[in-house]
């Protein structure tokens, strides 16, 4: 089949939506399909990937955006593909879907953060963020339009789409594939005891990970609050770790650990391309979401068998499911937090979710995703057909 994918920038260097994109577009054209991105610019090529840059246009971010819409719809309406598939909302694709959750959902997120901070921003951002007001009245034409298929990477965004915009008919949940190591791979042992000999760790320690580019978004504040409640309750959990990686921006996170007693057990990592390395060393897998629409690094630990502590706020939190996971309240339920981190500090109890996390890890495998992707296009051709 024919399939254009939309989305502003084509440069996976951004992570998110651009490497799922990218990794989408491969596979499909590597079964065999025809496969076009637009975008507004390309930092990727693929000899399979016909990229076609639309260019930008306009001076502010909100124009150029409106003119990016405009283009590839005017392209849809002229070309013969058989799937359109959109990462922004375009008016006229086949389908809209949003990596980051709708616009009224993420904004929510930021009052339940901090809601007297945040209904500020909420209010100011209303008037001043003329690129949001665009996106958002966007989203409102696509989601009205009952043609159009609202894809969801988890079933919390679902949820949005019928809070917010009323809209139950035409959304489909799919979950987002990972493209992870073997959970046997025979370097993981290898890489376990370099990691954790540097920590200064012993192998009857517990060692809980986090990974995430928005520290405060993700939870580290709480992740970090919950770990020195644990030292405090119990004496020996000073002998475990908590890592942070993927953000330079860590020093006020640090300070916060060492006001709080636990700055040697708390461990900041930085940028790093070798995550893997760091699921090896780890134990269990912490990420504390005010908002996250799926949270695919919750998904590579499952892969490898690591049980998480997860909020209702991360959208995969709900496929933890039997025992894959512990999943909390909010982050701010900082006691069930470090409740849950004693729990899982048991060996004999965290190989019972390790197990059951590898029980359905191939429900997140990136070949697993591609073939319900390429069944939902299917049936959207068929339903054009009818």
């Amino acid at each position: 089949m024919k399939i254009a994918m939309i989305l502003e920038r084509m440069n996976p260097f951004r992570g998110g939506k651009e490497v799922y994109t990218a990794q989408l577009a491969s596979a499909l054209a590597q079964r065999g399909h025809r496969v076009s991105i637009l975008c507004q610019s390309a930092q990727w090529q693929d000899k399979a990937v016909e990229v076609v840059v639309l260019g930008r246009r306009g001076l502010l971010k909100a124009a150029r955006l409106k003119s990016f819409v405009a283009n590839a719809g005017a392209m849809i309406a002229q070309s013969d593909w058989d799937i359109t598939h959109a990462m922004l909302p375009v008016p006229g694709a086949d389908i809209y879907h949003p990596h980051g959750g709708t616009v009224p959902g993420a904004m929510q997120a930021r009052v339940r953060r901090n809601p007297i901070l945040g209904r500020a921003i909420q209010s100011v951002e209303k008037s001043l963020n003329f690129r949001r007001r665009l996106v958002h009245g966007l989203e409102m034409q696509v989601v009205g339009d009952p043609r159009v298929t609202c894809l969801c990477v988890s079933p919390m965004v679902a949820r949005e789409f019928e809070t917010y915009y009323g809209r139950s008919q035409g959304v489909r949940v799919i979950y987002n594939g990972v493209q992870a190591p073997p959970h046997n791979l025979p370097e993981r042992t290898q890489w376990r005891q370099e990691i954790r000999h540097c920590l200064g760790c012993d192998p009857g320690d517990t060692v809980f990970l986090t990974i995430a580019t928005n520290l405060a978004l993700k939870g580290v504040r709480e992740a970090i609050i919950a770990m020195a409640k644990c030292v405090a309750s119990d004496h020996s959990a000073c002998r475990n770790r908590l890592i942070v990686v993927g953000s330079d921006q860590y020093e006020g996170f640090q300070r916060q650990a060492q006001l709080r007693d636990v700055g040697e057990q708390v461990v900041f990592v930085g940028r790093t391309d070798q995550v893997f390395r760091y699921y090896a060393a780890a134990d269990v897998f912490i990420l504390l979401s005010w908002y996250d629409s799926c949270g695919l690094t919750l998904l590579e630990a499952t892969r490898w068998g690591i049980p998480s502590i997860t909020t209702r706020y991360a959208g995969a939190s709900e496929a933890l499911v039997d025992g894959a996971g512990i999943v909390v309240r909010s982050p701010g339920d900082t006691r069930a937090v470090a409740e849950a981190m004693t729990v899982l500090a048991d060996p004999s109890i965290r190989s019972q979710y390790a197990n059951r996390c590898l029980e359905i890890a191939d429900q997140f495998s990136h070949t697993r995703h591609v073939d319900q992707v390429l069944s939902l296009y299917e049936e959207i051709i068929r339903s054009k057909k009818a």
